[in-house]
């Protein structure tokens, strides 16, 4: 029987480059080699696509080169802009290459984390209050905004960058001085920052498996987040062996364990993905706040979706064939 050919695209441009790599590496080696043929394809930081054994093409001699190479399928295991954000997902579709995931429409919404909060909040899904912040505004009247803080969200607070992944461009100010420091930080990611209340209570998160045709969203076992030596789940906490605890399942009460499991599949939902993803939230008591959406979560050693799946009984290979199938099946 033919195999399917599988290619997966890892690396990338974002700041999550290096991640993205133990991503592909980890599925690649995990794929089925008695259904799939595997092929790595990198992407340089430069933006440069390697195949193996060829030069370095660009993206418009890169998508017509998978289609020569008979792939059936792109296992996408990029992270942040330029993997998760759609614009990959819309090139794909162009050139009729499947491919696994949310499609363009869902994950641009999923990656801008202003939207898919007005989204998720027009869908009953309970926030965290915030407001948006642009650097011109800062730079014109700072004392306003300071005021603003401390009047509309307090301290600590929370400050993001919109569109990066990973935990990356993001701070818990704990005071006015911290603020400051901080803001300037965030906003080598951008011009526009969220400025959130700060809610204090259990870090968890719910990864969603959506393969079968014509059927619900499934969430998995929630998962409990308890970073060893960080204040929240940073980028340390999420890559780094051991810096983490990571609990299966969550201990939380039954009522609790609803309640995110609703959230997660309702999100997910709403936002319109396909395949899979991962929404994180912070409990308070036992009602959750949603924080965001990922859609292409991590696949390292260390990574929480594959915790779950094998949690719900599937391991790493059955997870990525579900994953390769649903996108097949999807395309067709």
């Amino acid at each position: 029987m033919k195999k399917t050919h599988v290619a997966v695209l890892m690396g990338g441009v974002s700041s999550e480059h290096e991640v993205s790599l133990k991503s592909g590496a980890m599925v690649s080696g995990n794929l089925d080699r008695a259904t799939y043929d595997v092929t790595q394809v990198v992407i340089t930081q430069e933006g440069h696509w390697k195949f193996p054994g060829e030069n370095l093409l660009d993206i418009f001699h890169a998508l017509p080169r998978l289609r020569e190479l008979r792939v059936d399928c792109v296992f996408i295991a990029l992270h942040g802009p330029f993997g998760e954000d759609g614009r990959l997902q819309g090139m794909f579709d162009a050139f009729a290459i499947p491919y696994t995931g949310s499609g363009c429409a869902a994950s641009a919404l999923a990656m801008d984390k202003i939207h898919s909060k007005a989204v998720a909040r027009q869908a009953g899904v309970r926030v965290a209050e915030q407001f948006l912040l642009a650097r011109d505004e800062w730079d014109a009247d700072q004392a306003a905004i300071l005021e603003r803080v401390a009047n509309e969200v307090g301290y600590p607070c929370l400050i993001k960058s919109p569109c990066q992944g990973s935990s990356i461009g993001m701070a818990i100010p704990k005071d006015e001085a911290h603020f400051k420091k901080s803001l300037l930080d965030v906003f080598m990611y951008g011009d526009l920052v969220m400025v959130e209340k700060f809610v204090k209570g259990t870090e968890v998160t719910c990864a969603v498996l959506d393969v079968e045709d014509g059927k619900s969203p499934r969430a998995l076992p929630v998962i409990e987040i308890c970073p060893v030596d960080s204040e929240f789940f940073d980028y340390h906490a999420k890559y780094t062996p051991g810096a983490c605890n990571e609990i299966v399942p969550a201990r939380i009460s039954a009522e609790a364990t609803k309640k995110v499991q609703a959230v997660a599949e309702r999100v997910h939902h709403v936002i319109g993905c396909s395949g899979f993803s991962r929404s994180d939230m912070i409990l308070d008591g036992d009602d959750p706040v949603w924080i965001e959406i990922n859609t292409i979560p991590g696949m390292t050693e260390t990574s929480l979706y594959p915790q779950a799946a094998a949690a719900a009984g599937v391991s790493f290979s059955q997870m990525l064939t579900l994953f390769v199938e649903e996108a097949l099946q999807r395309n067709t």
